[in-house]
């Protein structure tokens, strides 16, 4: 089995153990909503550090995170991330590897990129504020139909069927549509397990998605609040296997303060 612990850090905001190596995800102490991040301590018993911040909004991204995570670290932003703030930075279409992982960054329908990431047979999808960005209770129909296109055009290239762990935006603040990018994420790229963020602190919301969104193919994990995390079990796969889609997700799951 394949082993991966997710915590939550409030908004869009995760931690990622697979094995010897962690990553963060969009953290940031700054937001309406309870953040935290982890403590050096914990961060320093990894023998790898990778850090991803997929654009520069202070929701997303804090700079106090070059002190916690230190020199060591590899840092990976989004191309827009200003300087002087080190790492190598991406834009929409570039690949590169650091080390044994293995990186590619696709579009985002705000600022930024979201992040592919694949590291000892286990893939993730950090989306960033890639969304569906629209409010059917108050924009026009342009501005609908402008929305739906570039959303389409972002979610197009993403690999369908091979995501384990996708961690995508469901926004209260959308009303009625909150739902509408990551409803259409589940539908098309299929990942197995999908876990909600940036619901501005609305934990509620986050259980309404997964109670409602699960189908078939991908099962959708809520962690409500900061410190919330959950330790996932996956099969071994053959990544020569030509038809990754027969991986089946293991319903063994563990959750915890």
């Amino acid at each position: 089995m394949k082993s991966i612990a997710v915590e939550y850090l409030g908004g869009s905001g995760f931690f990622v153990a697979i094995g010897e190596t962690a990553m963060l995800f969009d953290a940031s102490e700054h937001g309406s909503d309870k953040r935290q991040l982890p403590s050096r301590e914990t961060l320093s018993a990894f023998e790898r550090l990778v850090v991803f911040v997929s654009h520069h909004h202070e929701d997303h991204f804090s700079p106090a995170l070059y002190d916690l995570c230190g020199e060591r670290a590899i840092y990976v932003l989004g191309s827009d991330v200003p300087q002087p703030y080190a790492g190598e930075r991406m834009a929409p279409g570039e690949e590169r590897d650091f080390g044994p992982v293995h990186v590619r960054a696709f579009g985002s329908t705000d600022e930024g990129v979201s992040f592919y990431v694949r590291y000892a047979g286990i893939t993730l999808f950090h989306a960033g504020d890639l969304n569906l960005w629209h409010w059917r209770d108050e924009s026009s129909l342009a501005q609908i139909e402008a929305a739906e296109q570039s959303f389409y055009e972002c979610v197009a290239p993403i690999p369908k069927e091979e995501i384990d762990v996708a961690f995508f935006p469901v926004d209260p603040r959308q009303g009625s549509m909150y739902d509408a990018g990551a409803g259409y994420f589940v539908m098309t790229v299929k990942p197995r397990i999908l876990i909600p963020m940036h619901f501005q602190g609305r934990g509620d919301v986050a259980l309404r998605f997964a109670v409602t969104a699960d189908t078939t193919h991908t099962k959708v994990v809520a962690l409500q609040e900061a410190g919330e995390h959950i330790d996932l079990n996956l099969p071994e796969t053959d990544e020569s296997a030509p038809d990754r889609k027969l991986r089946e997700l293991l319903a063994d799951e563990t959750f915890g303060e």
